[in-house]
């Protein structure tokens, strides 16, 4: 079976009475791939770059086959009137170390790497949002990185783009039909890439 990394925020693990993907993804790979993760929100590209050592330390790093990664909701978090937590330039910046570090710690993996979801802005309330508009910018940044980086991508804004209302919990999680779909894209891809190593 192939050993895989999962690293990624509550769209991945879910939030609030949600469950994110990754126990879909779970079962769908279930035979095929035998998953880990960090036991908690990887959150935004700086901090999972400060962390992915010690997450890399709960597993067997050196036979990981393929990591799935992403970073980018929290990046874009606005709060309180403010610009999005972490500036384009610095996304940009804190995305290629990231991957540098992942290949340091995974040697031996391929790199697949997920653009962020779009939110519902409607739903927002409170001093903190994000805007489709921001987060279409940062996963243009994200992808012009990782074309140049050799990385793959999935496109998971696209994915969700046309959900219908009814898979979406909140303003940016899914309630589990709309995690499965995402589930199932993902197995998709990673199995593709997965194939083609062999």
């Amino acid at each position: 079976m192939k050993q895989v990394f999962l690293l990624g925020d509550s769209i991945r693990m879910g939030n609030q009475g949600t469950t994110g993907y990754e126990p879909f993804l779970r079962q769908k790979s279930l035979g095929a791939w035998v998953c880990h993760s960090p036991q908690e929100n990887c959150q935004f590209a700086q901090y999972a770059l400060r962390h992915v050592h010690q997450w890399a330390e709960d597993c067997p790093a050196g036979e990981i086959d393929l990591v799935i990664f992403n970073c980018g909701l929290w990046d874009v978090l606005r709060m309180f009137g403010d610009d999005p937590l972490t500036p384009p330039e610095v996304y940009d910046l804190m995305l290629r170390r990231l991957v540098a570090r992942l290949r340091l710690l995974f040697p031996r993996a391929a790199l697949l790497f997920l653009t962020s979801t779009p939110t519902v802005e409607a739903r927002y309330t409170g001093p903190s949002r994000r805007t489709n508009d921001d987060i279409r910018q940062y996963n243009a940044i994200a992808r012009s990185v990782m074309e140049e980086l050799g990385v793959a991508v999935l496109d998971l804004f696209a994915v969700a783009r046309d959900f219908p209302l009814a898979w979406r919990h909140d303003h940016v999680h899914y309630t589990d039909a709309g995690s499965q779909a995402l589930a199932d894209a993902i197995f998709a891809a990673g199995t593709a890439i997965l194939n083609t190593g062999e």
